[in-house]
């Protein structure tokens, strides 16, 4: 079966040079994120990035606490746990760029469709009404002293199927809705391996400007009126840029400027 997932068939030939050293597959857990925290206690570094993936996640999640649900075998469901003690901690940013682009790239290489992203880690695909969300990122980490412990790299991908209208606070669609034909979860995994593989060498070689240059190419969001739904409060007004923070930079009707580290952003307000 060409869209199975197992170890084997994933590391076939996949030619990478430093991740991923563990492959877990998994049929139903309650989250890849779980099971990658559970596993870092018993690997060594020898053993690391480690990679899990799962057909069904009974108690996935995404930002702001959101769930995440899809039908069995229907989404790429994955988390990557690394140990990337040569990274500042306060740098932990780039390891969400790094997958953004990273994915991006990977859908751009098994399908003809231009991926983008709604800041700061939404992918987004075209629609005949603009364009709509088909993937979500999240990043967990656990920082020593001055070090990172670890850190997971979540990612749900509607490969096949995405949450019916009305049921998120967002437009969605799939890879196969978007392209108009099937899409195969192993061949965006492994394109995404390999991608993801680029980059997280070229971060270990101290590569961060060129990952940003890529990263805030691809952000919609920017020059456009936007809605941010921000810890403190909504926020409306013109993106600006992004910081080399990443932080977006957002210009109110009264001309202040908000320097904007976490929230959902609306297009088009």
């Amino acid at each position: 079966m060409d869209d199975l997932l197992d170890p084997a068939t994933i590391a076939a030939d996949l030619r990478t040079t430093m991740l991923p050293r563990t492959i877990s597959c998994h049929t139903t857990v309650g989250s890849t994120m779980d099971v990658a925290r559970d596993l870092l206690r018993t690997l060594d570094d020898a053993q690391l990035p480690l990679l899990i993936t799962a057909d069904v996640q009974t108690a996935g999640r995404g930002r702001m606490g959101r769930r995440w649900e899809a039908p069995a075998g229907s989404a790429l469901l994955l988390s990557l746990a690394l140990r990337p003690t040569w990274l500042p901690p306060e740098r932990g940013v780039v390891l969400v760029w790094m997958a953004a682009v990273a994915l991006c790239e990977a859908v751009e290489d098994v399908t003809p469709l231009r991926a983008a992203l709604k800041w700061p880690n939404d992918l987004l695909l075209p629609t005949p009404d603009g364009c709509a969300k088909a993937a979500g990122i999240l990043l967990e980490v656990s920082i020593g002293h001055r070090a990172f412990e670890w850190a997971i790299i979540g990612c749900g991908v509607n490969v096949s199927a995405a949450p019916p209208p009305g049921t998120t606070p967002y437009a969605t669609t799939s890879l196969a809705a978007a392209v108009g034909g099937s899409v195969s979860r192993l061949a965006l995994l492994r394109a995404l391996l390999r991608r993801l593989d680029h980059w997280y060498t070229q971060l270990s070689l101290g590569q961060q400007v060129e990952l940003f240059a890529a990263w805030s190419g691809r952000l919609t969001t920017l020059g456009q009126q936007v809605r941010v739904e921000a810890p403190d409060g909504p926020i409306t007004g013109y993106a600006e840029g992004v910081e080399p923070s990443g932080a977006l930079r957002i210009r109110d009707a009264a001309g202040a400027i908000h320097s904007i580290t976490a929230g959902d952003v609306g297009l088009g307000v």
